[in-house]
């Protein structure tokens, strides 16, 4: 009996010291990798609601430009402010500040000595500017992502020369001149959104967080509920080998 104590003895220090390793391993492995998932879907549900949110904001300024448009005719010529100047302060007038906690900054621009005197404000959105101005998908919206000390949800809405009144009026406005005429086609300006997300995404990690770590304390509870299921099977199934095994059964001591 002092061998079959010692075994059991030694299947426990054993099963304890390797099983332990073995559940934190799991645990950390599977709270990993539902915090990378839980991120990076929170991440992406943020980004989708700033780009429709400044598609909202987009659409309203298209509505803004559209009004005007519509009621242009009905005015006397001179009593109305061109439409750059009406598109400049149409998302003015539509308050964004209150509709978007002030989280939403939106404004007009373009290539500087044509169009709109302010041209794009960095590097990447002047890249988007160019391959908006080459590409053949004149409904092109671009989103991106701005990673310094904040981050950034821009959306870059382009509006282009669709229709021989709208180049005339331009170029009789600037006074331009051959080679410098707006044509059909041209792109005119673009109407850039922004959206800072940093603090949702701030509060995301630090959710996403909590629930890795509860998911962590979950997945050691469990697998320490099947590890000492199975460590009781491994004793079971030894007690019953020495059963088997005793010749003598009904002698606990014979000394």
């Amino acid at each position: 009996m002092n061998k079959y104590n010692q075994k059991i003895s030694s299947i426990n220090n054993a099963l304890s010291t390797r099983y332990v390793i073995i559940i934190l391993v799991v645990a950390l492995v599977i709270s990993f990798f539902s915090y990378t998932f839980i991120l990076n879907k929170t991440r992406t549900d943020i980004i989708a609601s700033a780009t429709n949110e400044s598609n909202l904001v987009i659409n309203l300024s298209k509505g803004f430009v559209k009004a005007y448009s519509d009621f242009e005719d009905q005015y006397a010529n001179g009593l109305l402010p061109s439409r750059a100047i009406y598109r400049s302060h149409a998302l003015e007038l539509a308050n964004l500040s209150s509709l978007f906690e002030g989280s939403l900054h939106s404004e007009v621009v373009g290539f500087p000595g044509k169009s709109i005197n302010k041209g794009p404000t960095d590097d990447k959105m002047r890249r988007q500017m160019l391959l908006l101005q080459t590409s053949s998908n004149q409904n092109m919206n671009l989103t991106s992502i701005i990673k310094n000390d904040r981050s950034v949800v821009r959306t870059v809405a382009p509006f282009y020369a669709t229709e021989q009144a709208c180049v005339d009026c331009h170029n009789s406005i600037q006074h331009l001149t051959e080679p410098e005429k707006w044509q059909i086609g041209d792109l005119m300006g673009a109407q850039i959104v922004e959206k800072n997300i940093k603090p949702q995404l701030t509060t995301s990690k630090r959710e996403t967080f909590m629930i890795s770590l509860l998911i962590f304390c979950a997945a050691i509870t469990v697998s320490l509920f099947f590890i000492l299921i199975f460590q009781k099977m491994l004793l079971i199934k030894e007690s019953n080998k020495q059963k088997n095994t005793d010749t003598m059964p009904g002698c606990i001591n014979r000394s």
